[in-house]
């Protein structure tokens, strides 16, 4: 079982972060002769939360991310992160390095483990206040036993190796592969096996106009032993205005040589970011839709039972930019509203599944 991390080791780790901050005072003028200074990013979300059904509200922080990054040689980088506030608790994200050889890299540390674009999104590059439902329950798994249900969940992060071989050539298909621990974040186990990742894609508008499509695969095993699979793919669509991006992500996990749970999920969003002059500090107004759905999600409640349902989502809102694009400094309003069947009483009480009002201040630097 993982152990929290004592306040000590928050402190230092905050500490050693607010060194690196401090590069630009240390070496002033000198900073634009030397490609291999650090470059400090953030973020920070900060929200007010109305549940509908309930009548009851919220603020929260749901992220306070702080990260360092940069280059020790043209063939070394490395990149450092945590999180301040992850719902109320301190967390190291990001700790490795990467070998880069042209069009090559390897990276071997704790990082993103590249499985597909909703998972690996994370909060920096979400559009939306709440994570999809691919982020939130792909990865979960749970073991039956006498009475207990034992769960958990992949999450974006691993320990492991990951190799990415970008193409420049007529037909830019980008390649990514790599081996994990397979215990998630923070978690080095010794084990048997490694987890396999892989992934395959174009990128938007480098061959078909504004259209990009990719395919994910994963396999291995949960720490708990059993075999387990994510597969998808995903399509694309960034050109001007409109950002249209659709994914299909399944997971498949074996509980015996007879019985396999296996859960399906898509996620499609469609976004037009619109310029506005004389509007005083604010530079965009981006309305933007979302659809979420999740066939055969399974939650454990209690420790001791497993809830199977389905769900849809609709999400709506606008964003209101202060800064040239998406993503960099906004004020989001949303409101997403569930649709479940098949749900228990258990279910229908969770605050996860009701319907809420959201309105967050988004901050990256």
């Amino acid at each position: 079982m993982k152990k929290p991390h004592s306040l000590s080791v928050a402190l230092r780790t905050v500490t050693a972060i607010l060194i690196l901050c401090s590069s630009d005072a240390l070496f002033g003028q000198e900073k634009s002769k030397s490609p291999y200074l650090p470059t400090v990013f953030g973020l920070l979300k900060s929200r007010f939360e109305a549940d509908t059904q309930q009548g009851k509200v919220r603020f929260n922080i749901p992220n306070a991310r702080v990260g360092v990054k940069g280059s020790i040689s043209p063939y070394f980088k490395y990149q450092f992160q945590v999180d301040l506030n992850t719902d109320g608790k301190f967390s190291v994200l990001d700790t490795y390095g990467t070998f880069v050889a042209g069009d090559f890299e390897v990276s071997l540390g704790q990082q993103l483990n590249r499985f597909d674009t909703e998972l690996n999104r994370g909060p920096t590059n979400n559009y939306f206040a709440s994570s999809s439902f691919i982020a939130s329950y792909v990865g979960s798994y749970y073991q039956l036993g006498d009475g207990v249900v034992s769960s958990g969940n992949f999450g974006a992060r691993d320990i492991g190796v990951i190799a990415k071989y970008t193409n420049h050539t007529c037909v830019p298909i980008n390649i990514q592969a790599g081996i994990l621990n397979g215990a998630g974040i923070n978690n080095p186990v010794w084990s048997k096996t490694v987890n396999f990742v892989a992934r395959a894609w174009i990128d938007p508008g480098t061959v078909l106009g504004g259209f990009g499509l990719s395919g994910n695969y994963y396999t291995g095993h949960t720490p708990f032993g059993e075999p387990f699979t994510m597969a998808g793919g995903e399509l694309r669509y960034v050109k001007g205005a409109w950002r249209i991006e659709g994914e299909y992500a399944g997971r498949w996990l074996t509980l015996s040589p007879t019985a396999c749970d296996r859960m399906d999920l898509a996620a499609v969003h469609a976004i037009f970011t619109q310029p506005v002059k004389g509007w005083g500090p604010i530079q965009f107004i981006a309305p933007m839709v979302r659809w979420d759905y999740a066939n055969n999600l399974a939650l454990v409640f209690g420790g001791s039972t497993v809830e199977h349902f389905n769900a849809n989502r609709a999400t709506g809102g606008v964003t209101i930019g202060f800064a040239p694009r998406l993503l960099k400094c906004e004020l989001r309003l949303n409101y997403e509203h569930y649709f479940l069947a098949n749900a228990s009483e258990q279910v229908l009480a969770d605050p996860r599944f009701h319907n809420k009002v959201m309105v967050e201040l988004f901050l990256t630097f």
